[in-house]
């Protein structure tokens, strides 16, 4: 019921059909079926792979762009897609997780900060260079870790569907009727 419903009903007019006090909204899915969440455990994985590798196995860090367009526009345009692409991303890596709840929150979440510190790992001293490597690798770790749970538990686990019921419920009410 909204505000301006309540200010404008009429006195003594009851609803018949009380408003909910508390709805629970379903949240989008990024994982919906094994597949993807065999891609996921694919993709984070080798990422992890190669975040590890670099983060033991210390490799110089340079810088580059994030598009890097500099044959095709001058260096001020350049910068300014760039500037422009990184400003998304660091908007994308706020709202995203929180679209998302559970382990599917913990994979987008492990993948912030590689996203968010790559760009900037290349024009900082090499020893901020390497913690950084270091939390990207650990980051990425925990969300390859929250992959490989999706795979195992089944990425429907626990949500619900339309009609406010588990997957479980569901199956037991097949049986029931």
């Amino acid at each position: 019921m909204t505000l301006f419903s309540l200010l404008h009903r009429k006195k003594g007019q009851h609803d018949i059909i009380p408003p909910k006090v508390e709805q629970s909204e379903q949240k989008p899915r990024l994982v919906g079926n094994r597949l993807t969440a065999a891609i996921g455990v694919v993709l984070t994985g080798s990422v992890a792979v190669q975040s590890l590798r670099a983060a033991f196995w210390q490799s110089p860090h340079h810088f580059h762009w994030l598009l890097p367009l500099n044959a095709l526009l001058s260096a001020r345009a350049t910068l300014a897609v760039n500037v422009a692409l990184y400003a998304w991303l660091l908007w994308l890596c706020a709202v995203f997780p929180w679209a998302l709840q559970g382990k599917e929150r913990v994979l987008v979440a492990g993948w912030v900060p590689g996203i968010l510190l790559s760009p900037i790992q290349g024009m900082v001293s090499a020893s901020l260079a390497a913690a950084i490597q270091h939390v990207k690798a650990a980051s990425i770790m925990v969300a390859f870790f929250a992959a490989v749970a999706i795979l195992i538990e089944g990425p429907l686990t626990g949500s619900a569907s339309h009609d406010g019921t588990v997957p479980e419920q569901r199956q037991n009410r097949r049986f029931h009727h």
